[in-house]
This record gives C-alpha cells, sequence and structure tokens, in this order.
C-alpha cells in the first residue's frame, strides 16, 4: 500500500569558512554558483542513519565556499575537501554524483516497468519525485519503505518551452528517473537510505533548485 511522502527539511547552516553542515543546506549552497560550468545539476546520495520515527537523519559534512577563481570540478573538489567520506563522479552525459558515507544502491537499481506522470508531474520537478517515490515503493515494498508526511507543493502548469519530463518513461530504474529530473530541471536531487531495526530500507528524496 502506498503512503504519503515525507521529505525531510535539512535545516540550513550557510558559514562562510570551513564547518560542518547539513547535506542540503551549506552544501547546496556552494555548489549552485558552480553548478552552471558542469551541466547545471546534480546528485546527493548519502547514508543517513534510522532514528526512528520513520526518519533519514541526514549525515553532517565538513563544506566550505570554493575559492574565488576556481570553477568547474576544481571548485566541487574544493567544496568537500574538508570530508573523507565524500566521493564524486560524472557520468558520460556530465551529470554529477556526490556520495556521502556507504550508501545502499539496492532501492535506486529497482526497475519500473513504466513510470506515467501527470502534467503536474512533467512540469513539477517535486510532484515528479513524489510519483517516483510512489513508484519505487509500488515496487520494492517488500524490503523499502518511505518516509512518511504531507508536503505542499506550487504545481507548475504545462507551459510551451517550458522544461519537462516525458509523461511515460518504460522499464528505467529509479536511479535514471531522479537523473532524469535532476538534468530535465537543472537542479540537485537528494536521495537518502538507512536501514531500520526490521532490516527494511528506509529512504527520504528530496529535490532543491539549482538557480
Amino acid at each position: 500500500m502506498m503512503t504519503m511522502l515525507q521529505f525531510a527539511l535539512i535545516a540550513l547552516s550557510i558559514t562562510s569558512t570551513p564547518a560542518n553542515a547539513g547535506v542540503g543546506g551549506a552544501a547546496a549552497d556552494y555548489l549552485r554558483p558552480v553548478l552552471s560550468a558542469i551541466g547545471g545539476a546534480a546528485r546527493i546520495n548519502y547514508a543517513g542513519v534510522c532514528p526512528g520515527h520513520k526518519k533519514v537523519r541526514a549525515p553532517s559534512i565538513g563544506v566550505r565556499p570554493a575559492p574565488p577563481g576556481t570553477s568547474g570540478m576544481a571548485a566541487v573538489r574544493e567544496i568537500f575537501r574538508n570530508d573523507p567520506e565524500v566521493a564524486m563522479t560524472r557520468d558520460e552525459s556530465g551529470m554529477l554524483t556526490i556520495t556521502i558515507g556507504s550508501v545502499s544502491t539496492s532501492a535506486l537499481q529497482t526497475r519500473l516497468p513504466e513510470l506515467s506522470l501527470s502534467s503536474a508531474a512533467q512540469y513539477t520537478p517535486m510532484s515528479a519525485i513524489v510519483a517516483i517515490s510512489n513508484a519505487l515503493q509500488a515496487n520494492a515494498a517488500e524490503h523499502v519503505e518511505s518516509v512518511t508526511t504531507v508536503i505542499d507543493i506550487v504545481v507548475s502548469a504545462p507551459i510551451e518551452g517550458r522544461p519537462h519530463l516525458l509523461p511515460v518513461m518504460q522499464n528505467i530504474t529509479v536511479d535514471d528517473a531522479l537523473d532524469s529530473v535532476a538534468r530535465t530541471f537543472k537542479g540537485i536531487v537528494l536521495y537518502g537510505a538507512c536501514t531500520q531495526p526490521d532490516g527494511k530500507e528506509l529512504f527520504d528524496i528530496n529535490y532543491i533548485d539549482g538557480s
């Protein structure tokens, strides 16, 4: 049975000096200015902990602003250079993936036979995230579970020329679907996971605008 999803709000911690910060706070703020030079989109996958109450607690990481004069991947490496738990890769399309800790990829590799998106989900990244999360839970219900809550989403109407996803994606992994959201809307998709005492993997997915 599918449930409504919770997207954990990660507290902002903005600083101009090296500091431990939340995954979705200073880390994302420091990434935004340098993303345009490397395609404008990124994925952040992190290994969290399950503190109870169906919540994925994101780790604190050591980040700092990229020094003046740096750009591209050099700037990205500077942002995360103080944290040995951070690894980063770029695929053939230029998609940047930042991995924090030892992240389980079993849920991400879940294959969706068909992902159908409403017009709202095609044009609104958070609506697309909800659809992907629901599809993931429906196709891997025996071993994964989503964080649950009610969220407010400002829905974008279909407008000619506006970036949007395809109405139907067939035989696609959750990982590839999340990549599509990041690429299409030029933003940052965060995926966090932890293992609960019952052995089920709890996942939390969020989206941060890249601009």
